[in-house]
């Protein structure tokens, strides 16, 4: 039965006959299929004719309608594609026709055509295409620049490469491959199209990696196109460069804790870095210069080694090492490490908080804290006062706790140079000394503090007071007169000069009554003195006889010795008169009531004395007496006040030799000494003496203390009590309360010296115009 036939140029072929592909590179050998089967057992194939495309005439057959397919006759057209063509009968199904050596112009559709002896014909289309090769891949990178050397990429950062070919038959694949794997297969849609809107002759293929790994550095990619399974692929590699992050950093120090001044070696290894990377050195954020580093590059690791002297100042800083890859934008790694530098105390003395020194006072209580820097920590603390080591004593107000010393209730004992000390086990220091200072309200400078002063009537006494005070700039002074009955009166005060602690007082004694004793008083910004400085004016008395008196016989001399007796509160000298024995009795009498100096030539009618001489120490010599009488020696003591009653040698004879010497005598003669003095005194005539002469004093001194009281009385009432006071009573009076208390008499004298200093007072600052301070307070 035929099967139906369609219009074709080919002619008559069946419904449904199928068309099979056939690939084939150009220059290969292609065999294009035909199946001889009949379609009934007992049938045969008589004639098989080969066309192309829409050419009427046979490219090659086969007549086996009378020989059979196995003696069957071939023929083949005369041309090219004729010539290299032949046909393999095979069993039925295995028939094939070879076309050798093909070429792009062999490419169409062939067909087999099969006639039977009994059943229709049959038809076999075979689509004979030769494989076209795009062209060697282009590889394109993010921004669209032709790759042409090696690509570079960063860790962690995105790759983006494009594969692109054009032409290709049948379509080529694009893909990407890495070490034998295949990353991206998906041909992506191309990016150019023709004008006419067709599909684009490009073929391209684009990959992506999100973060690029470690893994991809040094390795190669691979572009493979290919256009039917049959060929080889087109490959072009891409070898990858990728920069590297630094993998690590370390330092590496030999010791934890590091002395103070001791060379020390930091080494530094870096690795995981492509290219290298640098490494930097810094100690506390600041960055050393290159050449105290060594460093030493490998593929992708570094080592670099810093030598360090360090100081005190280095201990707790961070010493860091920074692995830098100059290529990579954010490429480093940094380590750091805190040193530990042991190293002696560094003390230092400050006051503690709320404690101010130029504020501080006597009585106020101090604080000082011991500032210590080292490493390790200080074992052992003291305190010193001006060398002095302090130990912690409650009663006497030292408390020491830790690096703090606190001082009670200071008194000006506590002034003076404080400092600490400090101990670890590496070394020992002390502090700077720190300076205590308090202010103090002033006091007696000592050797001020008590004076006794003897003045004469009518005689200007200069008074200097002289006091401790700080601060010293605003000490100003006053002066107060306690008399003999007792009242208080102010009296004017010199003005010191500026920054001094002294003030000076010109006295006058008028009258008996000016006799007593000054208080000077001082006061400053801290408060008023709370004892004055005393002067204890008393007047001056005649002076004692001298006493203990002898005579000695030298060989050419006669020598006095005395002892002095009290001088009566004035300088005094000592004066010896030589008297005859006519003379002896006025001489006693005369010296019994005589409290005076008087003249060489003595009273009028009183003979003079034959010799007479003055020393400052009782002891004199006498030379070239006359022998042959009896001498009277009277040695006096003299001081401005007067002169004190005779010391008497009576009876003093002097006896004559041949032997002549000539001597030079002080005095009023000088007298040859041509005899030797012998001496004899009657000791019974002398003691007669010395007593009606001591009786006759104790009744003047008698009569003279009466009298003296009854004046007193008629001209100054009696003070009472209440008005007595006492200026060596400590009392503590605040600065601004300048003088005491002035509690007037009736005494007109008083009267007078007050107005005085009130109206003088007006034009002096160191004086106030209000006295009204009770030292009984």
């Amino acid at each position: 039965m035929n099967s139906p036939l369609v219009p074709s140029p080919f002619g008559s072929i069946s419904i449904g006959t199928p068309t099979k592909l056939v690939w084939a590179e150009e220059y290969d050998d292609v065999e294009l299929p035909c199946d001889l089967t009949p379609p009934t057992p007992m049938d045969s194939v008589i004639m098989v004719l080969w066309f192309k495309d829409d050419i009427g005439i046979p490219l090659y057959s086969v007549d086996a309608r009378t020989k059979g397919m196995n003696d069957a006759i071939h023929w083949a057209a005369s041309d090219d594609l004729g010539n290299r063509t032949h046909f393999f009968s095979g069993n039925g199904h295995r028939a094939r026709l070879k076309v050798k050596a093909v070429k792009f112009e062999d490419q169409g559709i062939f067909r087999c055509r099969v006639d039977f002896s009994n059943s229709p014909t049959r038809n076999f289309r075979v689509n004979l295409t030769l494989v076209e090769q795009p062209t060697r891949p282009i590889i394109y990178d993010a921004q669209g620049r032709e790759v042409m050397g090696v690509p570079r990429f960063f860790e962690g950062y995105d790759l983006r490469l494009t594969c692109q070919v054009s032409g290709g038959r049948p379509k080529p694949t694009v893909t990407w491959w890495k070490d034998g794997q295949l990353l991206d297969g998906v041909v992506d849609v191309p990016e150019i199209s023709d004008i006419s809107g067709s599909s684009s002759k490009f073929t391209v293929n684009h990959l992506f990696i999100g973060k690029v790994t470690r893994s991809l550095w040094g390795s190669t990619l691979e572009c493979r196109a290919q256009s039917g399974p049959m060929n080889k692929p087109i490959v072009r590699e891409v070898p990858l460069d990728v920069y590297l992050k630094p993998l690590a950093v370390k330092i590496h120090l030999h010791d934890d804790l590091i002395q103070v001044g001791q060379p020390i070696a930091a080494r530094c290894e870096s690795w995981g870095s492509w290219p290298a990377a640098t490494l930097t050195w810094s100690l506390g954020g600041l960055k050393f210069r290159d050449p105290v580093v060594a460093s030493t590059q490998r593929s992708n690791s570094t080592v670099s080694k810093l030598a360090l002297v360090l100081d005190r100042e280095d201990d707790g800083k961070e010493l860091s090492c920074t692995a830098v890859n100059h290529n990579f934008p954010g490429g480093e790694l940094k380590e750091s490490r805190v040193l530990h530098v042991a190293y002696p105390p560094i003390v230092d003395i400050q006051l503690a908080a709320g404690y101010i020194l130029e504020t501080l006072r006597e009585g106020d209580d101090l604080k000082l804290v011991c500032h210590i820097q080292s490493n390790p920590t200080s074992s052992d603390i003291m305190w010193f006062h001006n060398d002095t080591r302090l130990e912690h004593d409650i009663a006497r107000g030292i408390l020491i706790a830790a690096n703090t010393l606190t001082l009670r209730v200071l008194s000006l004992q506590y002034s003076g140079e404080y400092s600490c000390y400090a101990k670890n086990d590496v070394g020992e220091a002390r502090s700077q000394p720190f300076f205590i200072y308090m202010k103090y309200a002033p006091r007696c400078k000592v050797g001020f503090e008590y004076n006794n002063i003897v003045a004469l009537l009518d005689e200007t006494v200069k008074l200097r007071c002289e006091v401790e005070a700080t601060p010293n700039d605003e000490v100003r002074f006053s002066w107060t007169f306690n008399g003999t009955k007792g009242d208080v009166l102010p009296i004017q005060n010199s003005r010191p000069r500026n920054h001094e602690r002294t003030s000076t007082l010109e006295y006058i004694l008028l009258i008996d009554s000016d006799y007593g004793t000054l208080g000077c008083w001082a006061s400053n910004s801290v408060g008023r003195q709370r004892t004055p400085c005393i002067f204890n004016i008393v007047p001056a008395k005649v002076p004692q006889s001298p006493i203990d008196c002898t005579l000695h016989n030298e060989s050419s001399a006669l020598e006095v010795n005395c002892i002095p007796g009290s001088d009566g509160g004035l300088p005094q000298h000592f004066l010896l008169e030589v008297r005859g024995s006519m003379v002896e009795t006025q001489l006693l009498q005369t010296s019994q009531t005589l409290q005076t100096p008087q003249s060489d030539q003595g009273k009028m009618g009183e003979a003079p004395p034959i010799y007479r001489t003055e020393n400052l120490r009782p002891t004199f010599q006498l030379n070239d007496l006359e022998p042959g009488y009896d001498y009277t020696l009277a040695v006096y003591a003299i001081n401005k006040h007067g002169r004190s009653q005779p010391k008497l040698f009576r009876n003093v004879k002097i006896y004559g030799t041949d032997l002549e010497r000539n001597m030079e005598v002080s005095g009023e003669f000088v007298i040859d000494n041509k005899q030797n003095i012998i001496p004899r005194s009657n000791l019974e005539n002398f003691l007669i003496t010395v007593g009606v002469i001591g009786g006759a004093a104790a009744i003047l001194v008698g009569i003279g203390i009466i009298i003296g009281v009854i004046i007193c009385r008629k001209r100054v009432h009696t003070p009472r009590a209440e008005y007595i006071e006492d200026l060596t009573t400590p009392t503590y009076v605040s600065a601004q309360r300048i003088e005491p208390r002035v509690k007037y008499g009736s005494d007109r004298r008083r009267s007078q010296r007050t107005s005085l200093y009130m109206e003088e007072s007006k034009n002096d600052p160191d004086l106030l115009p209000q006295v009204e301070i009770d030292l009984h307070r």
